[in-house]
């Protein structure tokens, strides 16, 4: 049995007045691929953050591999946040990857990659630029090392970011719609990249709006919508056979948007 990575349980967040967290329970094994789907301010990117405690949740309890996230009990039992030092050596052990891809616009590809193991985890610089020369030969970016981000379009920009995670050596890949702020036609490069992931067995988990890539690559999916998991189950079973119909009216009409529009006069008459 594959051991669990990342554990949730009952985990609530507020903002204010707003509980946008409502109770969230969730088990992630090791070479698991999740993804998380449901409309806008359904609290997907809200929960993934919590994750790694770049949002602090109110309640329940975020275990990566049986750790406690962001909190420790202290002699009475009672939950307490943890150090800084404590959150940011959990935090190196998960890639983050943004919807921007928040790569220093003064630094080169290759500088930008190594900058983390150099800084973080102190390995010599040597050591770093191997390792940051193979991973931009795997995403695609062999050729642009010496570019600068500016130069580079937005699908290239966000493989320097996924290759700048994966220099962490990571357990578990955090994605946060890794391609909404992408232009359509460069979608498909980055998805590229997280499918060779998958299939080397790195443990992930994707907020995505991307359909296909939920069906395809993840091993389950869940469906959030105000702050709460609606379902969880196989690709097959969220999206032909769905047990909630709020899942069923999601999925009708992020399908039927992302269906081509008809050819106007198919027949080719004048």
């Amino acid at each position: 049995m594959k051991p669990v990575m990342i554990s949730a349980r009952n985990v609530q967040k507020s903002f204010g007045a707003t509980q946008v967290l409502k109770g969230i329970d969730l088990d992630v094994v090791k070479g698991e691929v999740l993804a998380i789907i449901g409309p806008s301010g359904s609290g997907k990117s809200t929960f993934l953050r919590c994750m790694n405690f770049l949002e602090e949740y109110d309640g329940g309890e975020i275990r990566f591999d049986d750790r406690l996230v962001g909190y420790r009990k202290n002699t009475n039992g009672k939950l307490v946040k943890d150090s800084a030092v404590h959150v940011a050596a959990i935090r190196a052990r998960m890639g983050m990857v943004f919807q921007s891809f928040n790569l220093f616009p003064h630094m080169s590809v290759l500088d930008n990659v190594i900058e983390g193991p150099m800084i973080v985890q102190r390995r010599k610089r040597e050591d770093a630029v191997r390792q940051a020369k193979g991973l931009l030969d795997r995403v695609g970016l062999s050729t642009k090392i010496d570019a600068f981000p500016e130069t580079l379009s937005g699908g290239q920009q966000q493989r320097a970011a996924i290759a700048r995670a994966l220099a962490m050596n990571p357990e578990v890949m955090l994605f946060d719609e890794p391609t909404s702020a992408l232009d359509p036609e460069l979608v498909g490069e980055v998805l590229d990249v997280m499918r060779s992931l998958a299939s080397d067995g790195m443990t992930m988990i994707v907020v995505t709006h991307e359909m296909a890539f939920a069906r395809d690559v993840a091993d389950r999916v869940m469906m959030m919508d105000h702050g709460k998991s609606v379902e969880i189950g196989p690709p097959r079973d969220i999206f032909t056979n769905p047990s909630h119909a709020r899942t069923e009216e999601f999925l009708q009409r992020v399908l039927q948007r992302a269906a081509p529009a008809p050819l106007k006069n198919p027949e080719g008459v004048l």
